[in-house]
């Protein structure tokens, strides 16, 4: 059944990312059915009764109190709350609903200002409190599966590597093919936001061929095996690198990079020898050694398309530095005016035109900085709560590279410390997250680091 599920989740994340990300809401509403309908046949079987033994670990319980803390910011949101209220916790909330009102010609202003919503935009949080909560119950999802399937580390890994090694694998049929593309983006809309998608996957087939050939091996197995699977799965990650260097999405290329440094440093700077070495030369020469080959691939790796944007950083075709600085300066306004409880999730693009000065004939519908968006859609309170649960998740999966209880799960936490890195250091630049196929990824990608996420350490399997 654990297979089952976790195939038929693969397929509504396959589904999303082939349907341009799910950017509309008609095609991500479908993914965002089947996955609800997943949820519940797999944690309405999880019921029926069971060996004390064959139990799930509970959640960490900060980790399940900020991931609760998120959605019930968002759904505070659209509750209808007493405007003498509401003035005191969001004034700006108040001015804007009475300004509404008055160029409207409510015949009954007063009656129609008794009660507002903290959300500006009430029917775009709504959607958002779906897709959040898409995203957590994908998250309670994939770990719920790991566990149950410790036995096998990487099964949640293999719809990862399918869906995201196709899209990678179109990239390099659309430039090679002599059509009019000159970059990679598969079946997105944005280069950036392709490579976002990429980035995130790519430690883990890098991972999963290091483990391949650091494991155990059964004496009946062939020695050949783990070479060839090794090399099967470093192929991908082949493609899935050459896809982004395609893409010439500048930060793409440099957060995949960061995370090839983070999970070879990782995997080099202690060597797994069951007695836990970790004497200081062993620690930092292969540390020294995987950073000069990342920066070596910096100078090297680039094709000459990608070199040129580095290159011209006020290409036409882009948003020009200068640009997202003001893009980030203006949305200040908007974060200082709606503080705590934000101007509602998804309301950026209709509240940020009262501090818009940046490209007045251009609309401007995201921050390009995930945190600053979210800062000002949620909050400080909300905010505070999202990061909390993202650094409670980092936190975990890092110190299981250090104390995982098996090869496999060593690096499978190294994957997803090295893919969580890459996506939050490109969110500075740009709204991957905003992109529902790319943040329902790194929900998945969370939920196979929670396996840590325990009351409890759990059992150490054996491989």
């Amino acid at each position: 059944m654990s297979f089952a599920i976790l195939a038929a989740l693969g397929i509504c994340f396959g589904y999303a990312v082939l349907q341009k990300g799910g950017v509309d809401w008609g095609d991500w509403s479908l993914t965002l059915l089947g996955v609800g309908a997943l949820g519940c046949l797999h944690f309405l079987w999880e019921l029926r009764p069971r060996p004390s033994g064959d139990r799930v670990p509970a959640l960490d319980p900060l980790a399940g109190f900020s991931a609760a803390a998120v959605l019930c910011f968002v759904a505070l949101q659209l509750v209808p709350l007493p405007t003498s209220l509401v003035r005191h916790i969001s004034p700006r909330r108040v001015e804007l609903q009475e300004a509404v009102l008055a160029v409207a010609h409510t015949s009954s202003p007063q009656a129609s200002t008794r009660f507002v919503t903290l959300s500006a935009v009430p029917h775009a949080t709504a959607e958002y409190l779906l897709t959040t909560s898409s995203y957590v119950l994908v998250f309670l999802l994939i770990r719920d599966l790991s566990l149950r399937l410790a036995k096998w580390p990487w099964a949640a890994v293999w719809p990862l590597l399918i869906v995201v090694g196709f899209e990678a694998a179109l990239g390099l049929f659309q430039v090679n093919t002599g059509n009019a593309t000159t970059f990679a983006s598969g079946t997105y809309a944005s280069r950036d936001h392709y490579a976002g998608l990429i980035e995130m996957v790519l430690p883990f087939p890098v991972m999963f061929a290091v483990a391949a050939l650091r494991r155990d091996r059964n004496q009946f197995e062939s020695p050949a095996a783990p070479a060839i699977k090794a090399s099967f799965l470093l192929g991908i990650a082949a493609i899935m690198l050459v896809a982004i260097i395609l893409s010439l999405s500048r930060m793409g290329f440099l957060a995949a990079l960061a995370s090839l440094l983070v999970a070879g440093a990782a995997a080099a700077s202690f060597r797994w020898n069951g007695t836990g070495d970790r004497r200081s030369w062993r620690r930092w020469v292969p540390t020294a050694a995987v950073t000069f080959i990342v920066v070596f691939g910096f100078f090297f790796l680039p094709t000459n398309p990608l070199l040129a944007r580095f290159a011209d950083f006020n290409n036409a075709s882009d948003i020009s530095p200068d640009t997202r600085i003001q893009i980030w300066r203006d949305a200040m306004g908007l974060v200082k005016d709606y503080p705590l409880f934000g101007c509602g999730m998804g309301g950026f693009e209709s509240c940020f035109l009262k501090y818009k000065t940046v490209g007045p004939m251009y609309t401007v519908d995201y921050a390009h900085n995930d945190y600053l968006q979210v800062l000002a859609e949620l909050g400080l309170f909300g905010f505070a709560a999202g990061l909390l649960f993202v650094s409670r998740v980092f936190q975990r999966a890092f110190r299981a590279t250090f104390h995982s209880g098996s090869v496999d799960g060593r690096y499978v936490a190294i994957a997803c410390v090295a893919s969580m890195t890459a996506i939050l250091l490109h969110s500075f630049v740009d709204f991957n997250m905003y992109v529902p196929a790319n943040g329902m990824l790194f929900a998945w990608i969370a939920g196979i680091a929670g396996i840590s996420l325990t009351r409890r350490s759990p059992a150490k399997t054996t491989t």
